[in-house]
Protein backbone atom coordinates (compact mmCIF):
# COMPACT_ATOMS: atom_id res chain seq x y z
CA UNK A 1 0.00 0.00 0.00
CA UNK A 2 0.77 3.31 -0.87
CA UNK A 3 1.38 6.12 1.67
CA UNK A 4 -2.39 8.14 2.13
CA UNK A 5 -2.98 11.23 2.64
CA UNK A 6 -5.56 11.56 5.84
CA UNK A 7 -7.28 15.06 6.58
CA UNK A 8 -8.36 15.44 9.88
CA UNK A 9 -11.77 17.57 10.13
CA UNK A 10 -12.96 18.17 14.20
CA UNK A 11 -12.19 16.14 16.47
CA UNK A 12 -13.16 16.44 20.57
CA UNK A 13 -11.45 19.13 22.62
CA UNK A 14 -8.36 17.56 24.05
CA UNK A 15 -5.25 16.58 22.08
CA UNK A 16 -6.88 13.25 20.64
CA UNK A 17 -6.46 14.39 16.78
CA UNK A 18 -3.22 15.42 17.55
CA UNK A 19 -1.89 12.36 18.83
CA UNK A 20 -3.63 10.10 16.00
CA UNK A 21 -2.39 12.30 13.27
CA UNK A 22 1.74 11.94 14.78
CA UNK A 23 1.43 8.63 14.93
CA UNK A 24 0.03 7.93 11.99
CA UNK A 25 3.22 9.51 10.55
CA UNK A 26 5.60 7.95 12.43
CA UNK A 27 3.61 4.73 10.28
CA UNK A 28 4.74 6.18 6.71
CA UNK A 29 1.57 8.30 6.39
CA UNK A 30 0.60 11.69 5.35
CA UNK A 31 -1.69 14.04 7.75
CA UNK A 32 -3.26 17.71 7.35
CA UNK A 33 -6.15 19.34 9.13
CA UNK A 34 -8.81 21.87 8.67
CA UNK A 35 -9.18 24.63 11.24
CA UNK A 36 -12.80 25.95 11.77
CA UNK A 37 -12.30 28.00 15.18
CA UNK A 38 -10.76 29.41 17.56
CA UNK A 39 -10.72 26.39 19.89
CA UNK A 40 -9.12 24.48 16.83
CA UNK A 41 -6.81 27.32 16.05
CA UNK A 42 -5.21 27.13 19.34
CA UNK A 43 -6.26 23.97 21.36
CA UNK A 44 -4.98 21.24 18.37
CA UNK A 45 -1.19 22.80 18.42
CA UNK A 46 -0.96 21.87 15.19
CA UNK A 47 -0.79 23.82 11.87
CA UNK A 48 -3.85 23.09 9.25
CA UNK A 49 -5.94 24.79 6.23
CA UNK A 50 -8.56 27.47 7.76
CA UNK A 51 -12.50 27.73 6.49
CA UNK A 52 -13.81 30.77 7.08
CA UNK A 53 -17.20 29.65 4.95
CA UNK A 54 -20.30 29.02 5.98
CA UNK A 55 -21.59 25.25 6.51
CA UNK A 56 -23.62 25.75 3.09
CA UNK A 57 -20.31 26.49 1.61
CA UNK A 58 -18.39 23.43 3.40
CA UNK A 59 -18.62 20.72 0.47
CA UNK A 60 -17.49 22.36 -2.37
CA UNK A 61 -14.55 23.94 -0.93
CA UNK A 62 -13.32 20.83 0.99
CA UNK A 63 -13.79 18.76 -2.85
CA UNK A 64 -11.61 21.32 -4.03
CA UNK A 65 -9.19 21.01 -1.29
CA UNK A 66 -8.98 17.42 -1.34
CA UNK A 67 -8.61 16.61 -5.13
CA UNK A 68 -5.49 20.04 -5.12
CA UNK A 69 -3.89 17.97 -2.55
CA UNK A 70 -4.30 14.25 -3.19
CA UNK A 71 -6.55 13.57 -0.16
CA UNK A 72 -7.41 9.61 0.79
CA UNK A 73 -9.09 9.63 3.57
CA UNK A 74 -11.28 11.80 6.01
CA UNK A 75 -10.76 11.53 9.67
CA UNK A 76 -13.59 13.69 12.16
CA UNK A 77 -15.37 12.83 15.22
CA UNK A 78 -19.21 12.83 15.33
CA UNK A 79 -21.22 12.04 11.78
CA UNK A 80 -24.25 14.29 12.21
CA UNK A 81 -22.40 17.53 12.55
CA UNK A 82 -23.76 19.85 9.74
CA UNK A 83 -20.18 20.12 8.63
CA UNK A 84 -19.32 16.55 8.81
CA UNK A 85 -22.91 15.66 6.91
CA UNK A 86 -21.54 18.02 4.36
CA UNK A 87 -17.98 16.40 4.53
CA UNK A 88 -18.93 12.82 4.19
CA UNK A 89 -21.13 13.41 1.15
CA UNK A 90 -18.20 14.98 -0.66
CA UNK A 91 -16.20 11.90 0.41
CA UNK A 92 -18.99 9.80 -1.42
CA UNK A 93 -18.62 11.67 -3.92
CA UNK A 94 -14.57 11.47 -4.57
CA UNK A 95 -15.05 7.70 -3.61
CA UNK A 96 -12.82 8.75 -0.15
CA UNK A 97 -12.22 6.22 3.23
CA UNK A 98 -13.89 8.32 6.10
CA UNK A 99 -12.97 7.35 9.69
CA UNK A 100 -15.71 8.52 12.44
CA UNK A 101 -14.47 8.77 16.11
CA UNK A 102 -17.26 8.53 18.48
CA UNK A 103 -17.86 8.00 22.52
CA UNK A 104 -17.01 4.77 22.77
CA UNK A 105 -20.67 2.29 22.57
CA UNK A 106 -19.05 0.20 25.60
CA UNK A 107 -18.19 2.89 28.65
CA UNK A 108 -15.38 3.11 30.29
CA UNK A 109 -13.09 1.51 28.51
CA UNK A 110 -13.53 2.29 24.85
CA UNK A 111 -13.68 4.65 21.85
CA UNK A 112 -15.69 3.93 19.10
CA UNK A 113 -13.72 4.39 15.70
CA UNK A 114 -15.73 3.30 12.67
CA UNK A 115 -14.42 2.80 9.25
CA UNK A 116 -16.32 3.91 6.16
CA UNK A 117 -14.90 2.64 3.06
CA UNK A 118 -15.80 5.41 0.39
CA UNK A 119 -17.80 7.11 2.88
CA UNK A 120 -20.44 4.14 3.03
CA UNK A 121 -21.35 4.20 6.67
CA UNK A 122 -20.64 0.92 8.71
CA UNK A 123 -23.69 -1.50 9.49
CA UNK A 124 -24.28 -2.71 13.40
CA UNK A 125 -24.83 -6.32 13.69
CA UNK A 126 -28.97 -6.79 14.26
CA UNK A 127 -28.73 -10.03 15.98
CA UNK A 128 -26.52 -11.93 18.29
CA UNK A 129 -26.45 -14.57 15.92
CA UNK A 130 -25.40 -11.63 13.44
CA UNK A 131 -22.68 -10.87 16.32
CA UNK A 132 -21.70 -14.28 16.51
CA UNK A 133 -20.85 -14.84 12.56
CA UNK A 134 -18.70 -11.12 12.75
CA UNK A 135 -17.06 -11.67 16.38
CA UNK A 136 -13.66 -11.78 16.56
CA UNK A 137 -12.28 -13.08 20.20
CA UNK A 138 -9.90 -10.19 21.27
CA UNK A 139 -7.83 -10.03 24.43
CA UNK A 140 -9.43 -9.11 27.46
CA UNK A 141 -9.98 -5.58 27.68
CA UNK A 142 -7.63 -3.07 29.36
CA UNK A 143 -9.43 -0.98 32.26
CA UNK A 144 -8.59 3.03 30.72
CA UNK A 145 -8.85 5.96 33.10
CA UNK A 146 -11.17 8.62 32.48
CA UNK A 147 -10.90 11.75 34.31
CA UNK A 148 -14.02 14.44 34.61
CA UNK A 149 -12.03 17.16 35.19
CA UNK A 150 -9.68 16.99 32.65
CA UNK A 151 -12.58 16.86 30.17
CA UNK A 152 -14.44 19.46 31.67
CA UNK A 153 -10.72 21.82 31.27
CA UNK A 154 -10.36 20.83 28.10
CA UNK A 155 -13.93 21.70 26.85
CA UNK A 156 -13.79 25.11 28.85
CA UNK A 157 -10.37 25.52 27.06
CA UNK A 158 -11.47 24.98 23.66
CA UNK A 159 -14.88 26.74 23.96
CA UNK A 160 -13.20 30.03 25.41
CA UNK A 161 -11.08 30.09 22.46
CA UNK A 162 -13.85 29.57 20.28
CA UNK A 163 -15.80 32.65 21.59
CA UNK A 164 -12.38 35.10 22.01
CA UNK A 165 -11.73 34.41 18.18
CA UNK A 166 -14.77 34.71 16.70
CA UNK A 167 -13.74 37.27 14.53
CA UNK A 168 -11.35 34.81 12.85
CA UNK A 169 -14.22 32.63 11.74
CA UNK A 170 -17.29 35.09 11.63
CA UNK A 171 -19.56 32.15 9.69
CA UNK A 172 -18.54 29.59 11.85
CA UNK A 173 -21.59 27.76 13.79
CA UNK A 174 -21.48 24.81 16.16
CA UNK A 175 -23.50 22.04 16.31
CA UNK A 176 -23.83 22.17 19.94
CA UNK A 177 -27.43 23.95 20.75
CA UNK A 178 -26.38 26.44 23.01
CA UNK A 179 -23.35 29.13 22.51
CA UNK A 180 -20.65 28.53 24.24
CA UNK A 181 -20.16 31.42 26.43
CA UNK A 182 -23.76 30.52 27.47
CA UNK A 183 -22.92 26.99 28.89
CA UNK A 184 -19.71 28.40 30.68
CA UNK A 185 -21.87 30.48 32.40
CA UNK A 186 -24.58 27.50 33.12
CA UNK A 187 -21.58 25.55 34.53
CA UNK A 188 -20.62 27.69 36.94
CA UNK A 189 -24.10 27.80 38.21
CA UNK A 190 -23.94 24.40 38.46
CA UNK A 191 -21.30 24.31 40.60
CA UNK A 192 -22.92 26.33 42.88
CA UNK A 193 -26.10 24.50 43.39
CA UNK A 194 -23.89 21.79 44.17
CA UNK A 195 -24.00 21.48 47.96
CA UNK A 196 -28.01 21.51 47.43
CA UNK A 197 -27.69 18.95 44.72
CA UNK A 198 -26.30 16.73 47.00
CA UNK A 199 -28.63 17.01 49.75
CA UNK A 200 -31.52 16.64 47.73
CA UNK A 201 -30.09 13.23 46.01
CA UNK A 202 -29.25 12.04 49.26
CA UNK A 203 -33.01 12.99 50.36
CA UNK A 204 -34.41 11.39 47.16
CA UNK A 205 -32.50 8.00 48.10
CA UNK A 206 -33.03 7.94 51.89
CA UNK A 207 -37.05 8.36 50.52
CA UNK A 208 -36.83 5.45 48.39
CA UNK A 209 -35.34 3.01 51.39
CA UNK A 210 -35.75 -0.41 49.85
CA UNK A 211 -38.54 -0.25 47.62
CA UNK A 212 -37.65 -1.88 44.36
CA UNK A 213 -37.46 0.50 41.62
CA UNK A 214 -36.28 1.14 37.72
CA UNK A 215 -33.89 3.72 36.45
CA UNK A 216 -34.44 5.92 34.11
CA UNK A 217 -30.88 7.94 32.87
CA UNK A 218 -31.51 11.52 31.62
CA UNK A 219 -29.30 12.07 28.28
CA UNK A 220 -28.24 15.27 26.66
CA UNK A 221 -30.99 17.24 24.99
CA UNK A 222 -28.59 17.75 21.89
CA UNK A 223 -27.02 13.86 22.06
CA UNK A 224 -27.16 12.70 18.16
CA UNK A 225 -28.25 9.33 19.88
CA UNK A 226 -31.53 11.48 21.40
CA UNK A 227 -31.97 14.05 18.19
CA UNK A 228 -31.42 11.99 15.16
CA UNK A 229 -32.30 8.00 16.74
CA UNK A 230 -35.30 7.76 18.73
CA UNK A 231 -38.92 9.30 18.07
CA UNK A 232 -38.66 12.14 20.58
CA UNK A 233 -37.24 15.76 19.96
CA UNK A 234 -35.64 16.32 22.66
CA UNK A 235 -35.47 14.83 26.76
CA UNK A 236 -38.59 15.91 28.48
CA UNK A 237 -40.68 14.46 25.56
CA UNK A 238 -39.24 10.88 26.40
CA UNK A 239 -39.54 11.72 29.96
CA UNK A 240 -43.32 12.21 29.54
CA UNK A 241 -43.57 9.36 27.61
CA UNK A 242 -41.37 7.15 29.91
CA UNK A 243 -43.77 8.55 32.53
CA UNK A 244 -47.07 7.83 31.11
CA UNK A 245 -46.36 4.00 30.25
CA UNK A 246 -44.99 4.02 34.06
CA UNK A 247 -48.27 5.41 35.72
CA UNK A 248 -50.26 2.96 33.01
CA UNK A 249 -48.49 -0.69 33.59
CA UNK A 250 -45.85 -0.92 36.51
CA UNK A 251 -46.74 -2.40 39.48
CA UNK A 252 -48.20 -0.14 41.85
CA UNK A 253 -45.21 -1.06 44.54
CA UNK A 254 -42.33 0.08 41.94
CA UNK A 255 -40.49 2.93 41.74
CA UNK A 256 -38.70 4.92 39.24
CA UNK A 257 -35.47 6.61 39.58
CA UNK A 258 -34.62 9.28 37.15
CA UNK A 259 -30.39 10.14 37.49
CA UNK A 260 -29.48 13.79 35.70
CA UNK A 261 -26.77 13.09 32.88
CA UNK A 262 -23.27 13.61 33.93
CA UNK A 263 -22.24 15.94 31.71
CA UNK A 264 -25.41 18.14 31.51
CA UNK A 265 -25.09 21.55 33.57
CA UNK A 266 -28.93 21.82 33.94
CA UNK A 267 -30.24 24.82 33.18
CA UNK A 268 -33.32 24.12 32.60
CA UNK A 269 -33.88 22.24 36.35
CA UNK A 270 -34.41 18.85 35.34
CA UNK A 271 -35.41 17.93 39.36
CA UNK A 272 -38.42 20.96 38.32
CA UNK A 273 -39.47 19.29 35.22
CA UNK A 274 -39.17 15.91 36.79
CA UNK A 275 -41.47 17.10 39.85
CA UNK A 276 -43.76 18.89 37.86
CA UNK A 277 -44.57 15.78 35.12
CA UNK A 278 -44.85 13.22 38.12
CA UNK A 279 -47.43 14.90 39.83
CA UNK A 280 -48.97 15.38 36.36
CA UNK A 281 -49.37 11.61 35.59
CA UNK A 282 -50.30 10.57 39.31
CA UNK A 283 -46.75 9.35 39.98
CA UNK A 284 -45.80 11.66 43.42
CA UNK A 285 -43.86 10.06 45.73
CA UNK A 286 -43.13 7.48 43.16
CA UNK A 287 -40.88 9.06 41.66
CA UNK A 288 -37.34 9.89 42.48
CA UNK A 289 -34.98 12.38 40.73
CA UNK A 290 -31.52 12.35 41.90
CA UNK A 291 -28.84 15.09 40.19
CA UNK A 292 -25.74 13.40 42.17
CA UNK A 293 -24.65 10.11 42.72
CA UNK A 294 -22.87 6.89 41.91
CA UNK A 295 -24.07 4.74 38.88
CA UNK A 296 -22.68 1.39 39.95
CA UNK A 297 -24.98 1.07 43.27
CA UNK A 298 -28.31 1.82 41.08
CA UNK A 299 -27.31 -0.60 38.57
CA UNK A 300 -27.00 -3.24 41.08
CA UNK A 301 -30.36 -2.63 42.94
CA UNK A 302 -32.66 -1.93 40.19
CA UNK A 303 -35.14 -4.29 38.61
CA UNK A 304 -34.37 -2.98 35.11
CA UNK A 305 -32.97 0.14 32.97
CA UNK A 306 -34.90 2.35 30.70
CA UNK A 307 -33.34 4.51 27.65
CA UNK A 308 -33.63 6.32 24.85
CA UNK A 309 -30.59 4.85 23.58
CA UNK A 310 -28.01 6.15 26.27
CA UNK A 311 -24.85 3.80 26.98
CA UNK A 312 -25.42 3.38 30.58
CA UNK A 313 -27.62 0.79 28.94
CA UNK A 314 -24.63 -1.11 28.05
CA UNK A 315 -23.43 -0.84 31.54
CA UNK A 316 -26.74 -2.01 32.89
CA UNK A 317 -26.13 -5.28 30.30
CA UNK A 318 -22.85 -5.80 31.33
CA UNK A 319 -24.14 -5.95 34.89
CA UNK A 320 -26.95 -8.48 34.23
CA UNK A 321 -29.91 -5.83 34.41
CA UNK A 322 -32.67 -5.58 32.02
CA UNK A 323 -32.82 -2.99 29.28
CA UNK A 324 -35.55 -1.60 27.54
CA UNK A 325 -34.77 1.34 24.74
CA UNK A 326 -37.03 3.53 23.44
CA UNK A 327 -35.01 4.69 20.47
CA UNK A 328 -32.35 3.02 17.69
CA UNK A 329 -29.71 1.94 19.75
CA UNK A 330 -27.02 -1.10 18.83
CA UNK A 331 -27.75 -3.20 21.68
CA UNK A 332 -31.64 -3.79 21.33
CA UNK A 333 -32.18 -7.11 19.93
CA UNK A 334 -33.63 -10.67 20.81
CA UNK A 335 -31.37 -11.58 23.88
CA UNK A 336 -30.32 -8.31 25.01
CA UNK A 337 -32.13 -5.25 25.24
CA UNK A 338 -36.30 -4.90 24.17
CA UNK A 339 -37.50 -1.97 22.57
CA UNK A 340 -40.61 -0.49 21.40
CA UNK A 341 -43.67 0.49 23.72
CA UNK A 342 -42.54 -0.13 27.27
CA UNK A 343 -45.58 -0.71 28.91
CA UNK A 344 -45.03 -4.95 28.50
CA UNK A 345 -41.11 -3.88 30.52
CA UNK A 346 -42.23 -3.09 33.65
CA UNK A 347 -43.65 -5.98 34.59
CA UNK A 348 -41.94 -8.71 32.52
CA UNK A 349 -38.82 -7.15 31.72
CA UNK A 350 -36.78 -9.43 29.13
CA UNK A 351 -33.71 -10.63 30.69
CA UNK A 352 -29.99 -10.59 29.19
CA UNK A 353 -29.53 -13.94 27.41
CA UNK A 354 -26.17 -16.09 29.00
CA UNK A 355 -23.23 -15.30 26.98
CA UNK A 356 -25.09 -12.55 24.84
CA UNK A 357 -23.09 -9.34 26.23
CA UNK A 358 -19.27 -10.90 25.60
CA UNK A 359 -20.57 -12.20 22.16
CA UNK A 360 -22.03 -8.34 21.30
CA UNK A 361 -18.96 -7.14 22.62
CA UNK A 362 -16.55 -9.24 20.69
CA UNK A 363 -18.65 -8.22 17.40
CA UNK A 364 -18.07 -4.40 18.35
CA UNK A 365 -14.12 -4.82 19.43
CA UNK A 366 -13.92 -6.91 16.04
CA UNK A 367 -15.22 -3.86 13.92
CA UNK A 368 -15.73 -0.12 15.69
CA UNK A 369 -14.46 -0.17 18.81
CA UNK A 370 -11.01 0.23 19.86
CA UNK A 371 -9.73 -0.38 23.92
CA UNK A 372 -8.45 2.82 24.54
CA UNK A 373 -9.95 6.53 26.14
CA UNK A 374 -10.16 10.02 25.41
CA UNK A 375 -10.08 11.90 29.34
CA UNK A 376 -6.50 10.68 30.45
CA UNK A 377 -2.88 10.46 29.46
CA UNK A 378 -2.73 6.62 29.01
CA UNK A 379 -6.08 6.38 27.64
CA UNK A 380 -4.94 8.95 25.04
CA UNK A 381 -1.43 6.80 23.81
CA UNK A 382 -3.55 3.61 24.48
CA UNK A 383 -5.97 5.35 21.41
CA UNK A 384 -2.83 7.34 19.23
CA UNK A 385 -1.08 3.91 19.01
CA UNK A 386 -4.17 1.60 18.25
CA UNK A 387 -6.36 4.03 16.57
CA UNK A 388 -3.64 4.78 13.57
CA UNK A 389 -2.68 0.93 13.37
CA UNK A 390 -6.86 0.22 12.55
CA UNK A 391 -6.78 2.96 10.10
CA UNK A 392 -4.41 2.24 8.30
CA UNK A 393 -5.01 -1.18 7.97
CA UNK A 394 -8.91 -0.36 7.06
CA UNK A 395 -7.33 1.73 4.07
CA UNK A 396 -4.94 -1.05 3.05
Amino acid sequence: MGQRHFLFLQGLPGPSFQLIARRLETLGQRTSHIVMNGGDLVHRGWRGRHYRGDTAGFAPWLRAHCQARGVSDLVLFGEMRPLHLAAIAAARELGLDVHVFEEGYLRPNSVTLECWPKGQAWQPPRSLAECRERAVKSANEQPVANRFHRRLAESILYWLWCVLLTPLFPRYRSHRRTPAAVEMVQWWVRTARRPGDKASSRAALAALGEAPFFLFPLQLDGDAQLVHRSPHPGMAQALDAVLASFARAAPAEARLVIKRHPYDPDPQRWGRIVASAAARHGLSGRVHYIALGELDPLLARCRGVITVNSTVGTLALRAGRPVHTLGTALYAMPGLASSGDPDAFWTAPQPVAQGACALFSDALFSECLVNAGLHSREGLDLLATRAAQRMVEAAA
